[in-house]
């Protein structure tokens, strides 16, 4: 390798300035970005404090894949696997895979039995969807969709979309034409399309799927089916409740839709005013202070549920509430109370979860990390198999995983790389702040260790009786009573006090 010399570096400098005349100008050119990023900034801003985005910058976003880093170190590579297709693929990422071409067939009879009692052809529901065409393809990553034309492309959007319409539909009207999954597919499969359908890199854009859904389904019957299998996803059954599926802002694809119903953490853990807020607040002393702007500190996990019920913090669950409030704490005089949404653990639970975390970490997504939030609380609630059954017997989780352990395991592998630290962080200063109050774990010791039975409150009661009876017999043998009192408690006493 060759040096540069301080000859060398003075003779590139006067070939530089033969080669310029006096009349040249070096130009560059910056591009102002600054009311753009001002934009940018306020919207994320707004997510992070459980707001609704202003949306004031308008960008046009897209499916993407998932980051590169969620799929590195020891965890991410385990995991790896739970962000690819194990039956079938959606969109064009994994289009044409040799290993999913089972599905690819059975997706031809699925098109068929969607438009089944509808009254149209074919036909018509592909033109409905060439229609939306051109804003399908823009939700994908450039280039990705360049293979297609928009033939091609339409009947992959058409062919797809009835396949997940006509699944989600079987699941939440309890349609007995879902055991044709069984016959072209097989049991097995049967219990992955699920978790296929919420793969980040296996979506469709939801432009298509509402194309299809106002087809077979108008009115609100759309989203009442979408209601209830997604109430099957959280609750392991399908209910209709009174959650609004759609919101204000029309969403991309499915799995941003269900990550939005999951769970409604800025209702419950938002940031107060701007008064009491973490940002941008009067600091009331120098620790908190310190802490607002301590990364560490901030994110540092917080007891068990367990180590939660010594200190008096019992779990609640809020499953007959009519929203999906995930986390709630309210602490009492003698006691504190963690109210947990109910929700179901399968074998799909993990996939969902880690491709609803990749969403949230992708880049240009505003978002308000709720489902990473919402883990990273469960991964420190989760220690134990006491743990899990403390959540079992309180009713705020059921699982089909076979063994507590197996739950313990799951939540342990979810790596959660970013969360919502004023949401995060709120609920743990109160939870500790709880903890640290001598009284209240005092009284929690003494619920614990002899009310926590109706057996060891029965022998309590029957102790503290037998104390007191020897207290006031051996208090009225030093201080006999006056033998001229006729007072009716004082010959009572006498009398109880001479028994044999």
């Amino acid at each position: 390798m060759s040096s540069i010399t301080p000859e060398s570096m003075k003779t590139y400098s006067n070939s530089m300035e033969k080669e310029m005349t006096e009349t040249e100008d070096v130009v560059v050119d910056i591009t102002n970005n600054g009311n753009n990023n001002v934009s940018v900034i306020s919207e994320w801003a707004d997510c992070v404090r459980g707001r609704e985005a202003s949306q004031d910058h308008k960008r046009q976003r897209h499916i993407q894949k998932v980051p590169q880093l969620l799929l590195e170190g020891e965890k991410g590579l385990k995991n790896s696997l739970c962000y690819k297709p194990a039956v079938v693929s959606l969109g064009p990422y994994h289009y044409k895979q040799t290993r999913l071409a089972q599905a690819e067939e059975y997706k031809r009879i699925t098109l068929e039995e969607y438009l089944s009692n509808t009254g149209k052809s074919i036909k018509f529901l592909y033109n409905k969807v060439f229609e939306v065409v051109h804003d399908a393809r823009k939700c994908y990553i450039d280039g990705s969709t360049d293979a297609y034309d928009d033939d091609e492309f339409s009947q992959i959007m058409l062919r797809d979309g009835c396949f997940i319409l006509f699944f989600i539909e079987c699941i939440s009207c309890e349609n007995i034409k879902v055991m044709l999954f069984n016959e072209h597919l097989g049991a097995l499969e049967l219990a992955n399309v699920a978790r296929d359908i919420f793969l980040l890199e296996n979506q469709i854009p939801f432009v298509v799927l509402e194309v299809l859904l106002n087809v077979k389904f108008p009115d609100d019957k759309g989203e009442n089916i979408l209601n209830g299998f997604f109430n099957y996803l959280n609750y392991g059954e399908v209910v209709i409740r009174d959650e609004k599926v759609f919101g204000n802002n029309k969403p991309l694809h499915l799995l941003e839709l269900y990550r939005s119903y999951f769970i409604s953490l800025s209702a419950c853990l938002a940031l107060r005013s701007s008064k009491n807020s973490s940002m941008g607040r009067r600091r009331y002393n120098k620790k908190d202070a310190v802490e607002d702007y301590n990364y560490v500190k901030r994110n540092r996990s917080f007891a068990s549920v367990t180590e939660l019920k010594a200190k008096g913090i019992f779990l609640k669950c809020t499953h007959d509430e009519s929203k999906n409030e995930g986390i709630k704490f309210h602490s009492h005089y003698c006691y504190g109370q963690l109210a947990l949404v109910r929700r179901a653990v399968s074998s799909n639970t993990k996939a969902i979860y880690l491709n609803m975390i990749a969403y949230e970490m992708c880049a240009h997504n505003p978002n308000d990390f709720r489902v990473s939030t919402y883990l990273r609380v469960m991964k420190s609630l989760i220690i134990h198999c006491d743990d899990v059954k403390e959540m079992r017997n309180n009713g705020v989780l059921i699982h089909s995983l076979g063994r507590d352990k197996d739950v313990v395991k799951m939540y342990d592998e979810i790596e959660v790389p970013a969360v919502n630290l004023y949401m995060f962080h709120q609920l743990r200063r109160e939870l500790e702040k709880h903890c640290k109050s001598r009284y209240k774990t005092w009284v929690a010791e003494l619920i614990n260790v002899y009310f926590c039975s109706p057996w060891k409150t029965v022998a309590l009661l029957v102790a503290a009786a037998i104390l007191l009876s020897s207290f006031l017999q051996t208090y009225f043998t030093i201080e006999p009573v006056p033998d001229h009192s006729n007072e009716a408690l004082v010959k009572l006493l006498k009398q109880y006090i001479n028994k044999p």
